[in-house]
């Protein structure tokens, strides 16, 4: 008993049904038309081309095992994909793709979000540039420059809070429009992203939602972290990332960790982050710190002498939203208490400032607080002298760096004159023999982690 192509396809779907979520079935596979079957090739229509690569993707090997089981070997299956209402597989261009979008209302509210969550007043000239963040921000105006057409695709940053990564993709967006005023760009978060999805699922519009992309030049979503363990959103990020990826359209990605940390994520979206570029941005230095308090005084017209800001610099060392927080303290203390901003005012924000942020030690107070006690200036840390008392002082520098801060040993040599791993390793075991076997020695580290662990460092005012 022969069948016809609807009827070959009925049975298909009597067979994939029983084995995907009744979601999956509605978005996925009541949309297919059966068209023709020639030859024990069965042509299918599909909406549009996304459409077909997520069948493709996703459930070629079901559709397949589902006609083999009715039409036995030789099967194949053709696809016929709708554009503007006409049948088409080659040349849809993006011309006949917007009338179609722009006659479905689910669209126009998408298109109301291009380029609009874009912070103008994030650019690449007012972001300080320093040995923490150079990687991240040279790589963003790259892919600012030539979205999608360099080897920065994806373009990933991550970081901890308020460092810079939401300046640096506001950046990137205000650079790309400068460049180019059509460009598309979506900016959005991962909370957001998924709640446009679930509404999509719900709505029954997922394949809507997922070919609007086609419209998107440039992608970026923060918070990337927030996809842990939301298997059905990773799934639909997935297929958007590869249709965007193969049409050389720009990913950029932001996550509070590097992507092989974060758990939950599925092994396959991992592998993609890996394509592009990930970069890092570190705390700042010293000396970005005291650059990012000139501009942010300067932008705000408070006007302070270069002892205050190195001794806020020194100081606070943890985020540059903290510097922000204790100059925005400085400006209110000194307007409403009308006190002229000076070291002692300075050192009142700060230690009750520093109350309220975690207090961290920075390598450059580690340094500062040991040539202190030592006498000796910061710089013959990095010096190739064998002195006695700059070697012992450079070694007691490199032993509370690897206690008291995260750095690797790599980050460590890098700051005490590019010294190798193995040298650091060293200072840090010399120092911990002296501990054992020199009482005098031990009196003397206690001293320093006392002042490190205690107190800020005390400029004389």
């Amino acid at each position: 008993m022969s069948f016809s192509y609807k009827e070959i396809w009925d049975r298909c779907l009597d067979e994939i049904r029983c084995k995907v979520d009744d979601r999956s079935f509605k978005t996925w596979f009541i949309p297919i038309k059966p068209v023709n079957l020639k030859s024990k090739i069965l042509t299918i229509r599909v909406p549009n081309k996304f459409f077909f690569e997520w069948i493709e993707d996703n459930y070629i090997d079901m559709v397949g095992t589902a006609l083999f089981n009715q039409l036995g070997e030789g099967v194949g299956l053709q696809y016929q994909i709708v554009v503007a209402d006409h049948k088409d597989i080659e040349g849809n261009n993006k011309h006949q793709l917007e009338l179609k979008m722009k006659d479905n209302l689910y669209f126009r509210i998408f298109e109301e979000d291009f380029n609009t969550a874009i912070n103008k007043n994030y650019t690449f000239e007012n972001f300080i540039e320093g040995s923490c963040n150079n990687l991240a921000r040279n790589a963003a105006l790259a892919v600012s420059k030539n979205p999608g057409k360099t080897a920065f695709n994806p373009l990933i940053i991550h970081s901890g809070v308020g460092l810079g990564k939401t300046h640096l993709i506001n950046a990137i967006g205000n650079q790309v429009i400068n460049l180019n005023s059509d460009a598309r760009i979506i900016l959005t978060n991962t909370e957001r992203f998924t709640n446009q999805i679930i509404k999509a699922l719900r709505d029954n519009t997922i394949y809507e939602f997922i070919s609007s992309f086609q419209l998107v030049d440039v992608f970026i979503i923060d918070d990337i972290q927030f996809l842990e363990d939301r298997t059905k959103t990773q799934e639909i990020f997935f297929n958007i990332f590869n249709f965007l990826h193969q049409r050389e359209k720009q990913v950029i990605i932001t996550s509070d960790k590097s992507p092989m940390e974060l758990k939950g994520i599925q092994e396959r979206l991992i592998s993609r982050f890996k394509w592009g570029l990930i970069t890092d941005i570190q705390k700042p230095d010293l000396e970005t710190r005291i650059k990012i308090l000139e501009s942010k005084a300067s932008r705000d017209e408070l006007h302070l002498p270069d002892e205050i800001l190195n001794f806020i610099g020194y100081n606070v060392k943890g985020s540059i939203r903290d510097l922000e927080g204790v100059l925005i303290s400085l400006s209110a203390h000194s307007t409403l208490t009308r006190k002229k901003i000076d070291l002692k005012l300075t050192n009142e924000i700060v230690e009750k400032f520093s109350d309220n942020i975690k207090r961290e030690i920075s390598i450059e107070n580690i340094q500062k607080v040991v040539c202190d006690h030592f006498n000796i200036p910061v710089e013959k840390l990095s010096s190739k002298t064998r002195k006695r008392n700059i070697v012992v002082a450079r070694q007691l520098a490199i032993y509370f760096s690897k206690n008291m801060t995260e750095l690797s040993l790599k980050e460590i040599g890098r700051h005490f004159g590019e010294r190798d791993h193995a040298t650091v390793l060293h200072s840090i075991k010399t120092v911990r023999d002296l501990i054992q076997f020199e009482p005098m020695f031990i009196e003397t580290v206690t001293k320093l982690e006392h002042k490190l662990e205690n107190g800020l460092i005390k400029i004389e005012y």
